[in-house]
């Protein structure tokens, strides 16, 4: 059917415009109910709720060192990504005040074209006062009106904050825009998404990283009463639909709960990178992930003290050898062979599961540093005795810093015969010298 006849179609049914679901004095009801009041600029009306909070909103994050101040120069970081050129840690030094944190309550949890963003929170430091400011649409017609005021707040900030506003709410932030025919262009901002260094932080002891169970596992908080994330859009079908408003304020105290943890989670990130005894960190895993990003980042002496710590705790044997292991590499990359040598011997010697990159390291080390091919040879044979025998115990699952899977029979083979041609050699050299 083309255009046309469907525009005839459409007028043969004499629909009427679309109405409000309330007339304007049951807006400004509905806007109190929520503790907020109607706003209006060039695209419309919308609602708009404000909240103040000090900063003891980071207690207990940092009650052990209350006196230290959040520089964010490790959360820029570890939020960075390497491919992206764009900005740069010295280009744009990290400044609070100059922050927003961001987070949204949307009509779907897919996102797509058909997905509204209804509540947008932004949450921002303002003196000593943390506020939170909430936009919200209390129908259809009103998303041109709240996505400019976000718009004009949003400009004045230059970093943004959220939790994986890179692949969800900015996309739908962006799309509705478009859709909108609004000019919108994110790269305005310098985002630092707290889901990917959060994973990188905990996920080997708490394994899920959504807010809420950072909130409870890492932030120790507790939500008195909260709704569920996925219940969200249909509330707001329901409000929609019936015009009620109190089943929507739960949504807001979660939007406004969800901003509070990203400001907590980003100064406790930002700490343990630059002093984790300042807020205590003890969890050996918890240093273990930390002491892999200090090493990423070639931060090694701060590597090493986090794998040394991690070490006085109590650890299953397997997560013992694997932060042995990185310890190890962390002595490598920083030429103290003699500790990483000494290292790789006790795992070797110890009571640890067979693990290939031991020998492999140390006849590597006997080869190339020390050039003692017998010993070399040695561990070359303990090692290929090892895999013959099919004593191989290797934990998949377990990480090491610089391991790669290269314990294959044919490569220890090949090694060996190398290392008997050099001997051969000194040999004969030995021979004609004398």
């Amino acid at each position: 059917m083309e255009l046309e006849e469907k525009l005839k179609n459409l007028a043969r049914l004499n629909l009427k415009p679309g109405k409000d679901i309330t007339p304007p004095k049951g807006r400004q009801r509905m806007a109190e109910e929520l503790n907020g009041r109607m706003t209006q600029n060039q695209y419309g009306e919308f609602v708009l709720v404000e909240k103040e909070f000090d900063q003891d909103l980071l207690q207990p994050v940092i009650q052990s060192a209350p006196s230290i101040k959040f520089n964010g120069k490790f959360l820029y970081q570890i939020c960075s990504s390497r491919k992206s050129t764009k900005h740069r840690a010295e280009d744009f030094p990290f400044n609070l005040p100059e922050t927003v944190f961001i987070d949204c309550e949307t009509t779907g949890l897919a996102g797509g074209a058909g997905t509204h963003a209804f509540l947008v929170g932004l949450g921002y430091l303002e003196g000593t006062k943390f506020r939170v400011e909430q936009y919200f649409m209390q129908d259809f017609h009103q998303e041109r009106a709240v996505l400019s005021a976000v718009e004009e707040r949003l400009n004045r900030f230059k970093f943004l904050v959220s939790f994986n506003g890179k692949c969800y709410d900015f996309p739908l932030l962006e799309s509705r825009f478009l859709i909108n025919r609004m000019d919108f262009d994110p790269a305005r901002w310098i985002h630092l998404d707290l889901l990917f260094p959060s994973r990188r932080l905990w996920k080997k002891r708490i394994g899920d990283c959504s807010l809420g169970n950072l909130e409870q596992q890492i932030l120790e908080i507790r939500r008195e009463i909260d709704v569920p994330g996925y219940m969200i859009p249909q509330i707001y079908f329901d409000y929609l639909r019936t015009g009620e408003m109190e089943p929507l304020v739960p949504v807001f105290c979660h939007n406004v709960h969800d901003i509070s943890s990203l400001f907590r989670l980003s100064f406790l990130i930002d700490l343990m990178l630059e002093d984790f005894t300042s807020v205590g960190i003890k969890d050996p895993l918890d240093l273990y992930s930390l002491g892999r990003i200090h090493y990423k980042f070639g931060n090694y002496p701060a590597s090493e003290s986090c794998y040394q710590q991690a070490l006085t705790e109590e650890l299953p044997a397997d997560w013992r050898l694997t932060i042995y292991l990185s310890l190890a590499f962390v002595y490598k990359r920083t030429g103290l062979w003699d500790k990483a040598s000494a290292v790789w011997h006790n795992l070797a010697e110890g009571d640890f599961s067979f693990q290939p990159v031991i020998y492999e390291e140390l006849a590597k080390y006997y080869e190339h540093r020390i050039r003692e091919y017998q010993q070399a040879l040695f561990w070359v044979e303990k090692a290929i005795s090892r895999l013959s025998s099919g004593r191989s115990e290797e934990n998949a699952s377990i990480h090491h810093v610089g391991y790669s899977d290269r314990g294959e029979f044919a490569s220890w083979q090949y090694r060996k015969e190398r290392l008997l041609r050099k001997i051969e050699k000194l040999q004969v050299r030995y021979k004609v010298e004398t």
